[in-house]
């Protein structure tokens, strides 16, 4: 009998969870990435330009310049995960807190390898598309 209840335990102790110390996190996306997309529309083009994420708390700080336009879009991020999100929009300054217009939203899956494939929309169009940011070398 005992021995068919410390097989038994055995065999329990198999199929329970171990407990880690540590859960690997992904890496920071704190850095300046080379930004490539295009909207999904029928008369929307190819853009490309950079993207910057700094650190700021467990937030980051993000600047994404578009050469095609000549224009930088700046706002705030955050990464869950293998996901990274960022809002961002033209950047005002008035006499009460900075405020954003145009503002997009961008969601990102981060591969293992540091590169970024996401969607956006325009908060107030619709307009969206597809973009990939890779890590600058």
């Amino acid at each position: 009998m005992r021995r068919s209840i410390a097989f038994a335990l055995a065999g329990f102790a198999g199929v329970m969870p171990v407990a880690t110390d540590a859960v690997a996190q992904p890496a920071s996306v704190a850095g300046e990435y080379i930004m490539e997309g295009k909207g999904v529309g029928p008369r929307d083009i190819a853009y490309s330009g950079t993207c910057t994420f700094k650190t700021s708390g467990t937030l980051y700080d993000v600047a994404c310049y578009n050469k095609d336009t000549n224009h930088t879009y700046s706002g705030k991020g955050i990464q869950t995960g293998n996901q990274f999100a960022i809002i961002i929009g033209d950047h005002l300054k008035g006499d009460h807190l900075d405020t954003y217009v145009g503002e997009y939203l961008v969601t990102y899956i981060i591969a293992a390898d540091g590169k970024m494939t996401g969607r956006w929309v325009h908060a107030l169009s619709g307009a969206n598309g597809n973009e990939t940011l890779t890590p600058k070398k």
